[in-house]
């Protein structure tokens, strides 16, 4: 019976899915208020939040590239993280400016030393699958200080989650590799001239991919706006509620769907140390929000979007190990 449900959809994907949108379109039009309030929450949630900490770090980063000389401050990475995940350079630097700024850094490094011809795609899926991470300021500031009002969490979470997506890299790092050989072209990192851009240039490139984040972020509180909305989601919620006595289930699914709101649903009445496993895994995983604007980089690199779901789910179990050992010895 499932071969036959899956031959069925297999052969009617694009007319079930015209039929759904459609279904989407009727539901919005008889309903739209609450779908216009997550709407502006969204873009709210990306002007207050995602904007101010993104937008500096997308020119900085990119003046940074401008320099060669700039970039040789950093080659001092290049050995051990050459020597762990099996790459010729570049890694570290685009690690560490995902680690200190957060999603997407990582992909939006990634695709750009790829488009200079720095790194080949093989290195490329190494190196998102240790440098896609959260930054400081959304785990410390936004979350573990502005929310729960601890900062220690913060630190536990920020070292959880780095340790974690370092580990991660770890079972990526033999990728495109023959015998254990790395069989990736050896380039010269810091020997390749990079193309100029004029400030005019990485200027329009910023706001145009800050514009494309926030209306990911703001198609995605709509999304879950309406899945929220659906009677089953609420049956299943109130389930759990009186299970476990929290709304940990609603705030799973938000987190699987946009991260801020899954980590701002989440219940204060949990223990510190369920807080942090939760939180934890949630910001290793992303969420599809994150997904999105990750990916509308590497598609780029020709990396798809199955490969980046594998690399986060794996960082994302990883996460749940490290967090929960950590917890029960920091928290």
């Amino acid at each position: 019976m499932f071969k036959l449900l899956y031959l069925f959809f297999k052969k009617n994907y694009e007319f079930i899915f015209c039929f759904i949108l459609f279904g989407i379109i009727l539901i919005i039009s008889f309903n739209p208020a609450p779908y216009i309030l997550s709407t502006w929450t969204g873009l709210t949630v990306w002007a207050k939040i995602v904007l101010p900490s993104l937008f500096v770090f997308f020119i900085l980063t990119k003046l940074l590239m401008q320099s060669e000389k700039s970039l040789k401050i950093f080659s001092i990475l290049d050995k051990p993280f050459n020597k762990l995940y099996s790459i010729n350079g570049g890694g570290g630097y685009i690690f560490l400016m995902s680690a200190l700024s957060g999603y997407p850094i990582g992909a939006k490094l990634i695709s750009e030393f790829y488009e200079q011809k720095l790194i080949s795609q093989t290195q490329a899926k190494k190196i998102i699958s240790f440098a896609s991470t959260s930054g400081p300021m959304f785990i410390i500031g936004s979350i573990a200080v502005k929310i729960f009002n601890s900062y220690k969490l913060g630190l536990v979470i920020l070292l959880s989650h780095l340790l974690s997506s370092l580990l991660n890299g770890l079972i990526y790092r033999n990728i495109g590799t023959k015998n254990g050989k790395n069989n990736t072209k050896n380039e010269a990192l810091y020997t390749i001239k990079f193309k100029k851009q004029t400030l005019n240039d990485i200027m329009y490139n910023t706001i145009t991919s800050i514009l494309m984040i926030g209306g990911y972020i703001t198609l995605c509180f709509t999304a879950l706006e309406l899945i929220t909305s659906l009677s089953f989601f609420n049956n299943i919620n109130t389930f759990f509620i009186n299970l476990f006595g929290s709304n940990i289930f609603e705030a799973i699914i938000k987190g699987i769907v946009e991260i801020t709101n899954g980590c701002v649903s989440l219940t204060h009445s949990l223990p510190l140390k369920t807080i942090c496993i939760i939180l934890s895994s949630l910001i290793s995983f992303g969420g599809l929000s994150i997904h999105l604007q990750s990916q509308m980089f590497l598609s780029k690199v020709g990396i798809k979007y199955r490969f980046f779901l594998l690399i986060k789910t794996t960082q994302t179990i990883i996460t749940f190990i490290v967090s929960g050992i950590f917890s029960m010895i920091l928290l």
